[in-house]
């Protein structure tokens, strides 16, 4: 008979260091094969942070009781945490896992969901699992159903959230993202011949722990494409750096999780994941909510842990909340300009065009259509100085951030007859929406965007009438050598171009973190690297970087500095015979400005 209780709720445990399991009835946890396994490995190898997941007592049926048990829940939530005392080990809580609590999800429907999470194909799994794509197929439709999401990023997102990450996992680890249960997986089959009893020798891992980069990137909408570019920057620079040999020996892991920008309270239950996953750095993109108290609760669970946090959010309110507050934020860096250096640089472009005498306006009149959103301001009070002082007469209008209304732009531009537009707008389809339709009855107005053309689909989307637009980022692609091999190895690993921005930033954040840890006795020391991180200057394939100053974020040149050397420069490009084409500041410009015919 099975030594199974028969009444099976919450079973509390020990483990020692020495893989000692102590239970309260004799049978509670060893009875599940192959569990007590995982246990001794997370006691032994010594849990920084505590690690849940499912049990799945369904994949090995050869080790269990050969008469069914209809007793013995098959999925099981599995508690892991560090004992907390000198000698190690850990406290194990170990319960069934009930149906309500994990969607109704079944045991092969979680071990699809796990394998989804760690972004594999339906191939793929279908490998793994031994099935048809088929079945898989079906699979994954339905636990989106049971989940109530209609995307594989939802799903993993809940995956994380609600520990469904199950247990034994199918197939080799290798290119899995390394979370906490992943782990976990990892050090139990890097000791395959682990004895069932705690006084047998066990061979000694030497292997220097990975470094451990937590990523975070759009999951979806307009944004989605440019999340993909983000993230292929980072996989480029971590194959770069783990085939020189890593980081003093120690291989660098890219954990990825996907989220709703748009949302900060999902971009803060991503950071906290991480943070539980012992990330030793995390890498973010931009947010769309960036008011003062938003970003502050983004930070906080990566400034609780230390560990360096590296954005490029480009904003003026996460470098004064920095600045202002450096004790709670220290190991926070941005690593891009604020936006609010975007109206000067307009300003400063068109002066410099018209008083050189390569643009000609017919009048003094400028046009800023501006976000609503406060937090986003681009076009400042100092802006508007600068403005009237070059003798310009600007109005600007608020267009709203996530829905603008064109044809309302155009009129208004219509109406005014500009010499010049600046739009404020950082989607990139409804951006080239708003290029297509200006350019069906164009005006004689010098047309200048923010960022958005970065994103390589800007062109095809913009449907050929981009020709002579302006454009600006303060954080883009130089054109010199440096950037042009970047742009071939890019091509050469993922068979498309990189675009101008967000891949060279993400590719530049990864080496810029292994640059810092190189130069630290200890990489996990996270003082001792957010140090190094304000101290040194890194020159990356989006231009140089120092965090120097009292809000971590870098410079702009020539807005904030005239060094070069320590700023990303404030880039303007026109498109020229379909093509982009830096034309300031110097000495970055690969091209002339072209008057537009």
């Amino acid at each position: 008979m099975s030594t199974y209780p028969p009444r099976f709720s919450t079973v509390i445990a020990m483990v020692s260091r020495a893989g000692e399991i102590r239970e309260r009835h004799r049978g509670e946890i060893t009875v599940h094969a192959g569990l007590p396994r995982y246990l001794r490995t997370a006691a032994r190898i010594g849990l920084p942070a505590p690690v849940c997941f499912a049990w799945d007592t369904g994949p090995e049926p050869a080790l269990l009781p050969k008469e069914p048990d209809t007793s013995r829940p098959q999925i099981l939530r599995v508690h892991i945490a560090p004992a907390g005392r000198p000698s190690g080990g850990c406290h194990v809580e170990v319960r069934p896992f009930t149906p309500e609590e994990r969607s109704g999800l079944t045991g092969r429907e979680l071990q699809v969901l796990t394998l989804v999470a760690c972004g594999l194909t339906n191939p793929d799994i279908a490998t793994r699992l031994t099935v048809s794509r088929r079945t898989v197929a079906t699979h994954v439709e339905r636990l989106l159903h049971k989940l109530g999401v209609t995307s594989r990023a939802a799903a993993t997102a809940i995956t994380l959230d609600r520990d469904l990450f199950t247990l034994p996992v199918r197939g080799e680890l290798a290119g899995l993202p390394s979370l906490g249960p992943l782990r976990l997986e990892a050090a139990v089959r890097d000791n395959p011949g682990s004895p069932s009893t705690p006084d047998a020798p066990r061979r000694r891992v030497t292997r220097p722990r990975p470094l451990l980069i937590g990523a975070v990137y759009p999951s979806a909408g307009d944004w989605l494409g440019d999340g993909l570019k983000m993230e292929q920057g980072t996989r480029l620079a971590v194959d770069e750096i783990n085939e020189r040999g890593g980081v003093a020996g120690r291989r660098i892991e890219h954990i990825p999780l996907r989220v709703n920008i748009q949302d900060g309270r999902s971009i803060q239950h991503a950071i906290e994941r991480l943070v539980g996953g012992d990330v030793d750095a995390i890498t973010t993109g931009y947010t769309l909510q960036r008011s003062r108290d938003s970003l502050s609760a983004q930070f906080l669970p990566a400034a609780s842990a230390g560990s360096p946090l590296l954005h490029h959010s480009t904003s003026a309110s996460a470098a004064d909340l920095i600045a202002e507050e450096t004790d709670t934020f220290s190991n926070v860096f941005q690593v891009c300009g604020r936006e609010s250096v975007y109206g000067t640089g307009f300003v400063r472009m068109l002066t410099t065009l018209r008083d050189s005498g390569a643009w000609r306006p017919a009048s003094n009149r400028l046009q800023v259509f501006d976000t609503d959103d406060t937090d986003m301001t681009t076009f400042t009070p100092s802006a508007m100085e600068a403005a009237e002082r070059a003798g310009w007469r600007p109005a600007v209008e608020h267009i709203n951030s996530f829905a603008p209304d064109w044809t309302t732009v155009i009129s208004q531009i219509r109406d005014l007859d500009p010499a010049a537009v600046m739009i404020a707008h950082f989607a990139t389809a409804q951006m080239a929406a708003f290029v297509r339709e200006f350019r069906r009855d164009p005006s004689d107005a010098l047309l200048y965007a923010l960022y958005s053309p970065s994103v390589p689909q800007f062109l095809d989307q913009a449907d050929g009438r981009a020709e002579g637009m302006l454009w600006a980022t303060v954080s883009g692609l130089y054109g010199d050598n440096f950037a042009h091999q970047f742009q071939r190895r890019f091509l050469r690993r993922f068979g498309s171009t990189p675009g101008l921005s967000s891949a060279g930033i993400r590719y530049d954040m990864i080496h810029l973190l292994a640059a810092a840890w190189s130069q630290c006795d200890s990489p996990h020391d996270t003082e001792e690297v957010n140090r190094v991180l304000r101290r040194i200057v890194h020159r990356g394939v989006n231009g140089s970087y120092h965090f120097g100053s009292s809000d971590q974020t870098n410079l702009v040149y020539p807005d904030q500095t005239t060094d070069p050397s320590i700023a990303q420069a404030h880039l303007v490009y026109q498109v020229q015979d379909g093509h982009h084409h830096i034309i300031a500041p110097t000495p970055y410009s690969t091209a002339p400005f072209r008057p537009v015919a």
